[in-house]
C-alpha cells in the first residue's frame, strides 16, 4: 500500500478499531469509561432504586440499574439498594434513603395504590428527600405525585428511532454547563411530551429545539410547542431532578447525558445547591 493512501486510510482505520472496541466492551465498562470525574462527596448517600413497571416494560431498566451501581462505585457519591418492595416507601423504612431513583417504572400509580405510601413518600419529599426521575417515572401517578414531578406523560411524537435536535436552555447552569459545552446537540432517544406540565414550576434545562428543521418534521399535541426535556425543582424542602432521556439502552453510556446525570445526583443529594426558579423560555427555542 502506498505511503500516501495509507496515511489517508489512517482516520477511517481508527473508527473501525474504536468500534470495535466499544462493540466488544460490556454496559458497564461503557458507564465507567464514560464517567465524568467530581471532586470528593461530603459523604456517601444512600439511595433507593426502585425499577418496577406497572405499565410498559423497557428494556433499558437493566442497563439503568447498571448505570447507577457503577456510578455510585466510580464517584463514591452514593450507595444503591435496588429493590422493587413496596415495602420500603413506608414511613419507618423511606427515611433510611437520602434520595430515590424511579427507573423507568411506568404507571406507579397502578401499584402503589396504599394511600399510606403515598402519603409517605409525598411526605417524604415534602421533608427534603431527593427525587431522581428517568424516563417513564414521569409517565403516571397520582395528582400529588404529577405536582411533585411536574408533569404526566401525555405521547412521544418524537420517537426511539429518530435522532433529534436537543435545546440547552440553561447553558450556564451547573447541571447542564458542560454538556457539549453548553451548547445544544442531537440525540437518539424516545422523547416525551408533557401535560400537567407549567414551566412556571420547574427550571427547565433542557427541550426539544423548535427552531430544528428535523423536529419540526413532527407535530406535537402544545399549542405552546413547549416540549421541556429535563428540569430540576424544588418540592416542600425537597429535591427534584427529571430526565426524559432514557429510552434507549445507549442514553446510559452517553458521555454527555451522564455529565448531566452526575450533577442532578449531586444536586438531589444536597452536595451542591443550584437555581431552581423559573425562567423564561430562550428566544432561539421558539418556534418560528
Amino acid at each position: 500500500m502506498k505511503r500516501s493512501l495509507f496515511l489517508a486510510l489512517l482516520p477511517i482505520i481508527g473508527l473501525g478499531l474504536y468500534a470495535a472496541k466499544v462493540k466488544s466492551m460490556s454496559e458497564a465498562d461503557l458507564v465507567q469509561a464514560n464517567l465524568p470525574k467530581i471532586e470528593k462527596p461530603k459523604k456517601k448517600h444512600q439511595i433507593l432504586c426502585f425499577s418496577k413497571p406497572y405499565g410498559f416494560r423497557h428494556n433499558s431498566i437493566e442497563i439503568g440499574e447498571t448505570m447507577l451501581r457503577v456510578m455510585g462505585e466510580e464517584t463514591g457519591l452514593f450507595e444503591v439498594t435496588f429493590s422493587n418492595d413496596l415495602v420500603h416507601f413506608e414511613p419507618e423504612n423511606i427515611t433510611k434513603f437520602d434520595a430515590i431513583c424511579f427507573n423507568n417504572n411506568t404507571h406507579i400509580q397502578k401499584g402503589m395504590k396504599d394511600e399510606a405510601l403515598r402519603e409517605s413518600l409525598i411526605s417524604y419529599v415534602k421533608k427534603g428527600g431527593g427525587i431522581f426521575a428517568i424516563h417513564s417515572a414521569t409517565d403516571g401517578g397520582w395528582p400529588e405525585y404529577v405536582d411533585m414531578i411536574g408533569g404526566n406523560f401525555q405521547s412521544h411524537p418524537w420517537g426511539a428511532g429518530g435522532t433529534w435536535d436537543i435545546a440547552n436552555e440553561d447553558s450556564k447552569h451547573p447541571i447542564v454547563k458542560d454538556v457539549h459545552g453548553g451548547k445544544g446537540f442531537q440525540l437518539k432517544d424516545e422523547l416525551y411530551v408533557y401535560k400537567d406540565f407549567d414551566r412556571a414550576d420547574q427550571r427547565v434545562l433542557m427541550a426539544l429545539d423548535m427552531n430544528s428543521e428535523v423536529n419540526g418534521k413532527r407535530k406535537g399535541p402544545r399549542d405552546d410547542k413547549d416540549y421541556a426535556l429535563a428540569w430540576v425543582k424544588k418540592y416542600g424542602k425537597g429535591r427534584v431532578f427529571v430526565s426524559a432521556f432514557g429510552h434507549n439502552k445507549e442514553v446510559f453510556y452517553n458521555p454527555e447525558i451522564l455529565k448531566m446525570w452526575v450533577e442532578g445526583f449531586r444536586y438531589v443529594l444536597g452536595e451542591i445547591d443550584v437555581e431552581t426558579n423559573s425562567i423564561p423560555k430562550p428566544a432561539f427555542n421558539l418556534p418560528k
